[in-house]
């Protein structure tokens, strides 16, 4: 049995030269952006697909992987090279915003290739699973949550040719009704997971790690790994903890796991840069410092990079990271008000973000804030007071996005109840482009102009300071030398566009 573990190429035309081109699988805030069509795309990696990819793999199934973002090939090129290919089940993993493309293109295959098993999977794909079934008749299969292991089961009893599929996580047509397990997919023990399919992505024919990447990656080819999987903390935004695990449990890989798959990336892929985009990092001291302990221990001298967090971090942490080769660390701040980020769940205290950022820098670690305009309980002077702080924390980088309602999350749940959020617009959940609700205190508009206002305040922040400068001057000479000028220019290209 042939298994295609997909993630579709999604873009819109915008003129001759430019396209609006979608980032989906692996991306825990589904966007979009528009680039020239030419220009290569640096997407993250999917991981949840690599990872059920190598479980089918180890179960001896003839697995083949198609990132359509990765490779920026269009919708056709997607659909030839999937016929060619002639899968006989195809994992389409979607996010909200692109849905409605991934099913037109899942359509067309079911047309093409009439024998194949449709399954869907992701965070859209668990919010709205019976809608799923029940709306598009070619969908064969959806897989609620963490789908690694749930979908070798599902190949597993396809291939001994069952009609029933009674798996936890599992939705499925039978005599045309869909048949829906209550629970979602979901793992104990994540030290059971294999190492991801690295070797197979994007494609079997071009396995090239180094066409993924993040924004605080530095060097190439760089590799993208987990330490953890979850988070505690309460974020009523966040999609991954609320919707893919269904719950706040936060599970830790073995420390020594862990620094194993950094030796294997090393020494397989030639890796010079590992990136643990975790849900958060920094939960766990003792897990941090097990890591940074293990790296040391084993004299591995690349250079690796995070997603953390304010909130658990201190400066005994840092310092670790610090000496164990961090040298950069993303850490979402969302808002500047207390009384929104009480609102939002968001247990953080925006004095302890400037803190933060004032230990990287005094460590040497570089570091990417994270802000979110528009979320609940937002009027224009909070998003003032976000701009605010913002120009008060030493990042190198940020990240200010608009806040999206994903259907699972608290903050969905809160809007809904409210009356708030009425109408379910698709591609309007993209958090780089508009607001998916009004509120009395905050239109749309409102949220869409002030974020580009507060990303041109931050930029004309940065240039009067000079620790900035140094870094942001070291760290471009080595995008020039690692990936050429087009990287070091794709900030300025993305302030044109605002």
């Amino acid at each position: 049995m042939k298994i295609l573990m997909a993630n579709s190429a999604v873009s819109e035309e915008i003129s001759p030269t430019k396209e609006r081109y979608y980032i989906k699988a692996g991306s825990r805030w589904p966007w979009s952006y528009e680039k020239n069509k030419k220009d290569i795309c640096r997407p993250p990696f999917p991981f949840y697909l690599a990872y059920a990819a190598k479980v089918l793999l180890n179960e001896g199934f003839d697995v083949h992987a198609l990132d359509g973002v990765a490779l920026n090939i269009s919708r056709e090129e997607f659909i030839k090279r999937t016929v060619a290919l002639d899968p006989d089940v195809i994992v389409v993993e979607t996010a909200m915003h692109a849905f409605l493309h991934d099913v037109n293109l899942a359509k067309e295959l079911k047309r093409l290739i009439p024998k194949i098993k449709l399954v869907f999977v992701g965070p859209h794909a668990t919010s709205y699973a019976e809608k799923i079934l029940e709306d598009y008749p070619f969908i064969d299969f959806v897989i609620k949550g963490e789908y690694d292991f749930a979908l070798c089961e599902v190949v597993k009893l396809l291939s001994q040719g069952a009609e029933e599929f009674p798996l936890d996580g599992v939705g499925y047509k039978k005599n045309g009704d869909a048949v829906l397990s209550e629970k979602r997919g979901y793992i104990e023990d994540v030290n059971t997971l294999p190492f991801p399919a690295f070797e197979i992505f994007p494609s079997n024919e071009e396995p090239d790690i180094s066409r993924y990447g993040d924004g605080v990656i530095t060097y190439n080819p760089s590799v993208t790994l987990h330490s953890s999987r979850g988070c505690p903390y309460g974020c009523d935004f966040c999609l991954w903890p609320q919707v893919m695990y269904g719950n706040r449990v936060y599970r830790m890989f073995d420390p020594k796991r862990v620094v194993d798959e950094m030796e294997y990336v090393i020494n397989k892929f030639g890796a010079k840069e590992v990136y643990f985009d975790d849900d958060d990092f920094c939960v766990n001291k003792k897990h941090v410092v097990g890591i940074c302990n293990e790296i040391k221990a084993r004299g591995i001298n690349i250079p690796w990079s995070c997603m953390g967090d304010a909130m658990s971090s201190d400066e005994e942490m840092i310092k670790a990271m610090a000496d164990a080769g961090c040298i950069f660390m993303k850490f979402g701040v969302e808002n500047g008000n207390k009384e929104v980020l009480k609102k939002i769940g968001k247990p953080l205290d925006p004095v302890k973000a400037i803190q933060v950022s004032r230990w990287c820098r005094k460590y040497g670690i570089m570091t990417h804030a994270t802000f979110m305009f528009g979320t609940t309980g937002d009027t224009l002077d909070t998003m003032q007071e976000t701009l605010s702080l913002a120009n008060k924390i030493k990042f190198d980088y940020a990240q200010a996005s608009i806040a999206t309602p994903f259907p699972g999350t608290a903050m969905h749940n809160k809007l809904v109840q409210a009356g708030i959020l009425k109408e379910v617009e698709y591609n309007k959940f993209d958090g780089a482009r508009t607001r998916a609700f009004d509120t009395e205190d905050l239109s749309t508009d409102q949220v869409v102009r002030f974020r580009k206002k507060a990303i041109r305040s931050m930029v004309l922040h940065k240039a009067m300071d000079l620790g900035w400068w140094r870094n942001y001057i070291r760290r471009n000479r080595i995008l020039r030398r690692e990936y050429g000028m087009s990287v070091v220019l794709d900030p300025f290209k993305a302030l044109l566009r605002l």
